[in-house]
């Protein structure tokens, strides 16, 4: 008996809203899934000369990821210690990526307004966008690269990791800007090519996550187990109904509908934009079970 104890592994909780601190245990998975819409938004937003997008997704940024990552942490007060280990530590480098996106951003949407092109060069204004771009391109990216030199959680360590972490903010960005129109109005041929680039990336995000799984079943241990946890154990409803099912199943093939018909975004703005709220929905719950499922072997003694 206490041999299989000791060889059952343990699946980690304080990330999850499963540790001792209550509440505040709960405010990392907003955290992760505004990091990563909110460059994404603002990626899809400076591809398409989306300017509202770009500001909306700055103030999402500092309210979905800055406060409530800012309140998960321990010692609130000695928040800015994390920079000072950006050449060993992956969550300073990503402190590090969220400043530069905000303040490359905030710089490039100011440059980039009305009074902001009658002050700035077209030249400083271009050099701007690239730099946020860059910065926001890494920020989305930083939390695939940070699990996956996590060497105590097998499930974690994978090179698709940064991969699927950058593709799921760009999707989440492309479905808020597509529900955005609904206020903001788009251009009818950029908002049909975002639907198209949306859809590629529905695609891309499932397909990807399938073959994540398949590898990481294929190595055995505990990383089989960990995915036995979103395929078949405890956590597999929320995974297999919320992150696949109706996140990424349910929207492509409304998408797919959509687009062979084809369908006009004004008449079924139901179809398109229930289907975005889908895609979110998933992106958060994906988010949920890969860190849930981060299993490690307990302590031998």
């Amino acid at each position: 008996m206490i041999n299989a104890q000791r060889n059952t592994p343990l699946f980690q909780q304080e990330w999850t809203g499963k540790g001792e601190r209550g509440i505040r245990d709960f405010l990392l998975i907003p955290a992760v899934f505004f990091g990563a819409v909110s460059p994404g938004l603002y990626l899809s937003s400076l591809l398409t000369g989306y300017r509202a997008g770009c500001w909306i997704s700055l103030v999402m940024n500092f309210f979905g990821y800055g406060i409530t990552h800012l309140l998960f942490l321990g010692r609130m007060e000695r928040f800015w210690r994390a920079l000072m280990n950006w050449k060993t530590s992956w969550i300073s480098r990503g402190f590090l990526f969220n400043a530069f996106f905000t303040g490359f951003g905030i710089l490039y949407s100011v440059a980039s307004s009305g009074t902001g092109r009658n002050i700035g060069a077209a030249s400083i204004t271009d050099g701007l966008a690239v730099l946020s771009a860059v910065s926001a391109l890494l920020f989305a990216a930083y939390p695939g690269f940070m699990l996956s030199t996590v060497k105590a959680i097998p499930f974690w360590r994978s090179a698709l990791e940064p991969v699927i972490f950058f593709l799921q903010g760009l999707l989440g960005g492309t479905a808020i800007q597509i529900c955005l129109a609904s206020v903001v109005p788009l251009e009818a041929s950029i908002a049909a090519a975002l639907l198209k680039l949306n859809y590629a990336l529905a695609l891309a995000v499932l397909l990807l996550i399938l073959a994540a799984l398949a590898f990481k079943a294929h190595h055995g241990g505990i990383e089989r187990q960990s995915v036995a946890s979103l395929t078949i154990g405890h956590f597999s409803a929320v995974f297999l109904i919320g992150a696949l099912g109706l996140g990424l199943l349910a929207p492509v093939l409304l998408l797919t509908v959509g687009l062979i018909v084809p369908l006009d975004i004004g008449t079924h703005a139901f179809l398109y934009y229930g289907a975005m709220v889908l895609e979110l929905g998933g992106i958060y719950t994906a988010k949920y079970g890969i860190l849930r499922a981060g299993a490690y072997s307990p302590i031998r003694p």
